[in-house]
């Protein structure tokens, strides 16, 4: 990278950050609705659930960090709208009653980053990305490719919403064996200011294939690290278990986080691994190393470092 970038306002929302993970969705929706109100001050009505888990984690981002109107929006989603496509094909099977023009609008996750940018008054690039689990790194790399060539501000976020049933969550998403699906909504604000900064991009690394060499550059870059603080690692689910083992044994200070706990299994779930890490005031200072894979061979590390509080 040739700019230092910063992170700001980090923010996350699931449901286990409302509940404890003991209540079921429809109290959840309802904690999502309300909030969502209390941040831009009105009901959005017309909005489908998914919009909501957008706005509810960008919104409070923004209102932390205040960014500029210049600011970019990157929306990242490995599954989009699940619920609202449902319905509407069930109901355009069963007949009446008919389908509401706003469910067709809804159905386009672009909408979603449409309706964070007119809320928050952002007026910068406005671009929602799916590339399936590794969705939030191509949107941060994105971001990061524009903050370079002259973006003040971007914010970036991930957001992926439960399917209404397992059979179609299977279909779209197959989480390893083991892990629980989840969803969540979790932002970011990136700039080149240090002021009020959580964290600092130190480095972004994409794989392909990756052999042992380019595992020892890592973990030689790790070690070098770990003599400034302690190195937290959080890793994907389609990330080899003894891979993270080996690495956390290698480094004296490393420690493994484990984000899916509050969040559960979801494509963006990085997201909110990263959101969480920096956002943690018991991790000052530190740094956060998190490991994202494809299951086909593909590698992405995010190595970030967190500030004094």
């Amino acid at each position: 990278m040739s700019r230092a970038i910063y992170f700001h306002a980090p923010a996350t929302f699931a449901r286990s950050c409302v509940f404890d993970g003991c209540s079921g969705p429809e109290a959840f929706d309802q904690a999502l609705a309300l909030r969502v109100q209390d941040l831009c001050g009105r009901s959005l009505r017309q909005a489908s659930r998914f919009i909501h888990l957008a706005a509810v984690g960008a919104l409070a981002s923004v209102r932390e960090a205040t960014p500029p109107t210049s600011t970019g929006v990157y929306l990242a989603t490995g599954l989009g709208d699940q619920r609202t496509p449902a319905r509407v094909f069930a109901q355009t099977r069963t007949g009446p009653p008919a389908v509401s023009p706003f469910d067709f609008v809804n159905m386009n996750s672009n909408t979603a980053t449409y309706y964070i940018a007119r809320l928050a008054g952002l007026a910068g690039p406005n671009l929602t990305i799916s590339q399936g689990v590794l969705s939030f790194e191509w949107a941060l790399r994105q971001a990061c490719i524009a903050i370079e060539e002259g973006l003040g501000h971007a914010l970036v976020g991930g957001v992926d919403e439960s399917a209404p049933s397992i059979a179609e969550l299977e279909r779209r998403y197959r989480p390893p064996p083991g892990e629980s699906p989840g969803e969540g909504s979790a932002w970011l604000v990136l700039s080149t200011e240090p002021a009020r900064a959580v964290g600092r991009l130190v480095d972004m690394r994409w794989l392909n294939a990756p052999r042992a060499a380019d595992w020892q550059r890592l973990h030689e870059r790790l070690v070098d690290l770990v003599a400034q603080g302690p190195v937290f690692v959080s890793s994907g689910s389609h990330v080899p278990r003894p891979f993270v083992t080996e690495l956390v044994d290698l480094l004296p200070r490393a420690t493994l986080r484990t984000p899916m706990a509050d969040c559960g299994d979801y494509p963006t779930s990085s997201a909110f691994a990263v959101a969480q890490g920096l956002r943690d005031p018991s991790s000052r200072p530190a740094t956060l190393l998190h490991i994202s894979a494809d299951g086909r061979g593909r590698f992405v590390t995010i190595l970030c470092h967190i500030e004094h509080a």
